[in-house]
């Protein structure tokens, strides 16, 4: 389905394809599929750390709608638990569509329970330092996107769900977020995007269902 997004001119609408993105059913099916790998596996300690690691990471994607570099440089003082917030290093790429590249800090707001996972995690694990998401319990090394990608992959496919990357949680959550009413500067500002119209344009993308809902919880009459 064809959906209306903003062109430069305030009035004006050009047609553009929606995203793909991932939707909430589909993200507890995925932490499904990793609690299901481990029932199947030996019951090592590196096997559990995995899986509550997975599980972990799949949730922080989601829940911030960071970009998956982003996520995985995420460090135990990035997260701040009075402030209830978490720090990222955003790494923008220049490209021919984006004007603005470089790094910055962007902090934004950690619900309840996703702080509360955090902590569990970090206090199950001994993980009082350094990287949140590594390689490796016994010898803490970089998780790579290739690395997640390809558990993505394996437990999409003992699910027969379709192909996921991670960018689709980031897509899903806009669109979450939209679907509840989230003014587009509050999804703009998770997000990192430098204005509202990138927003927009890319990631939050109104189709029918989403319309329906919104008119109907704000109570709007057109008749």
């Amino acid at each position: 389905m064809n959906s209306l997004t903003p062109f430069n001119n305030k009035n004006s609408f050009l047609l553009s394809e929606p995203v793909d993105y991932l939707k909430p059913a589909e993200l507890l099916d995925i932490l499904r599929a990793v609690d299901l790998h481990y029932d199947n596996s030996s019951k090592t300690d590196h096997n559990t750390w995995m899986r509550d690691r997975d599980k972990l990471l799949f949730q922080v994607l989601w829940t911030t709608g960071a970009r998956i570099s982003d996520v995985l440089d995420i460090r135990t003082e990035n997260i701040k638990i009075k402030e209830q917030s978490i720090t990222f290093l955003v790494h923008k790429r220049r490209s021919k569509k984006a004007v603005y590249g470089g790094e910055f800090w962007h902090t934004i707001s950690l619900d309840l329970q996703t702080l509360t996972d955090i902590l569990e995690y970090m206090q199950v694990w001994s993980i009082k330092s350094g990287l949140l998401f590594t390689a490796n319990i016994s010898k803490p090394q970089p998780l790579t996107r290739a690395a997640v990608n390809k558990k993505l992959n394996q437990l999409t496919a003992s699910i027969n769900m379709r192909h996921v990357h991670p960018h689709m949680f980031r897509h899903g959550l806009a669109m979450h977020l939209q679907s509840q009413g989230v003014p587009v500067e509050v999804i703009a500002f998770r997000l990192a995007h430098s204005s509202t119209a990138i927003t927009l344009q890319t990631y939050a993308r109104m189709n029918i269902q989403q319309e329906k809902s919104i008119l109907e919880a704000l109570n709007v009459q057109l008749r």
